[in-house]
């Protein structure tokens, strides 16, 4: 039996990925911190939709349980990988709290790193993908918000690069972004009031949980790698890699 893989999974795009894909029929791994909260998704989800669904509660922001969370999947037919754990801090620089900002680059660079990692290695000779979760600010500088822009570029070039050496190889397997701009989700609660004020003032509208989910499922389906939110009129759209590729 097969599974779609997506962390993050308890609450915003990532529950309503969770719920999106068992709408497609694909079989669940759902990871996030909250069991209580998993455990109610799961009843809902094979309720609904007759697929299977797992859950694993698992704090990513540790970089143990990141590996410990590849060995529970020892034997487990993953065809789909979402790293979409993370969190967001908004602040000027020279007032972020060093050691939120230190758990958020261990959360959404060094976990979504060694998962992408190891996940690679098993699958790349296999008809599989890797989507990882990004941001609108993985391709753009945002004032207030340096250290999160950070971790997504990385996210971005990680993943546009793996996708050139996946692609390199003619390996069956594939790696894509998601870059999503906001959201009505608890992301802008956690990441602070800076942010919201920041989103608002700027008069962006925001997508839903549900809207971006089905925008990861467009992307899921397709040959492109980058779905990304257009931040002039927030429209989506797939493209091909976006960062300048040496030698390519």
């Amino acid at each position: 039996m097969k599974y779609t893989l997506i962390t993050g999974a308890s609450s915003g795009i990532g529950k309503a990925m969770a719920y999106k894909f068992a709408k497609e029929k694909h079989n669940l791994i759902i990871v996030a911190r909250r069991l209580e909260a998993l455990e109610a998704m799961k009843g809902e989800i094979e309720s609904e939709y007759g697929v299977e669904v797992k859950v694993i509660a698992s704090d990513l922001s540790v970089e143990a349980n990141a590996y410990k969370l590849y060995e529970q999947l020892e034997g487990t037919e993953v065809e789909v990988l979402v790293n979409n754990a993370g969190f967001g801090n908004f602040n000027n620089l020279w007032e972020v709290d060093i050691a939120h900002m230190v758990k958020m680059i261990e959360l959404n660079v060094k976990t979504l790193s060694i998962l992408s990692m190891l996940y690679t290695r098993d699958y790349k000779d296999k008809e599989a993908q890797l989507i990882n979760v990004s941001s609108v600010g993985g391709y753009l500088t945002m004032p207030t918000a340096a250290t999160y822009v950070a971790t997504k570029f990385y996210v971005s070039a990680f993943t546009e690069s793996l996708a050139h050496e996946l692609k390199n190889v003619n390996s069956p397997m594939k790696a894509k972004i998601l870059a999503p701009g906001p959201v009505e989700t608890a992301f802008i609660d956690v990441a602070n009031e800076t942010a919201k004020n920041e989103i608002d003032g700027a008069g962006f509208t925001f997508h839903t949980a549900e809207q971006m989910a089905d925008f990861t499922y467009q992307l899921y389906l397709s040959d492109d790698v980058v779905g990304i939110v257009d931040m002039s009129d927030m429209s989506f759209a797939t493209k091909p890699a976006i960062y300048p590729s040496f030698g390519i």
